[in-house]
């Protein structure tokens, strides 16, 4: 695909030299078929093409700071995870407990998420609180901040807990069900931003 959107950009790319072959040389590298398949491209237009390419997919991956929608939204994703707790902390493939699945539900580590980087949504919208009720504002937005500090480091540390001494699979339990106790309180406080905010 690279290669693709460099042929249309070759006329800002600096031209290559390519030594001929004999008939009959092969290259001798791995994929050679498909690099015959392919048209050919430098490194440099590659590298050039392939950050032009992703571009338009990183601007798109940026959620918009001003769509309150967003906590609707991972509200909706917080109580579905809640809701399904064992189902969405099992590794489908491998049976297995997978607490990182806590973190891209509350937007730690998806840029797909409605809470990813939620904090700059929050900064924007503590205008349109009413002024008498901007302590509960503040105690909420305190409390989702704490609370999520508090989900991460533990859904990290019960993704290493089998391989800590005297950890194992208990060990993943334990800290698993610390991070359900604390997404619990992460979702109350989003109950509260989203009770205080004219949607």
């Amino acid at each position: 695909m690279a290669c693709f959107i460099s042929l249309s950009l070759a006329a800002l790319a600096p031209p290559t030299t390519r030594t001929p072959r004999m008939a009959g040389e092969v290259a001798h590298r791995p994929g050679n078929g498909l690099r015959q398949a392919l048209p050919s491209c430098s490194r440099r237009q590659a590298i050039f093409s392939a950050a032009v390419a992703s571009f338009p997919l990183a601007a798109a991956a940026a959620q918009d700071v001003g769509d309150l929608s967003r906590l609707q939204k991972g509200l909706g994703d917080v109580q579905f995870l809640l809701d399904n707790w064992v189902q969405e902390t099992t590794n489908p493939t491998s049976g297995a407990m997978d607490p990182d699945r806590v973190r891209v539900y509350l937007g730690l580590r998806s840029t797909s998420s409605p809470l990813f980087q939620i904090d700059k949504l929050l900064t924007k919208a503590q205008n349109k609180v009413d002024p008498d009720r901007f302590e509960e504002w503040i105690e909420a937005v305190e409390g989702w901040d704490s609370h999520l500090n508090k989900v991460n480091e533990l859904a990290y540390t019960s993704s290493f807990g089998e391989y800590n001494p005297g950890g194992g699979k208990d060990q993943i339990a334990k800290y698993l069900e610390l991070a359900r106790e604390e997404v619990v309180l992460c979702r109350d406080s989003l109950k509260k931003m989203i009770e205080l905010l004219p949607m």
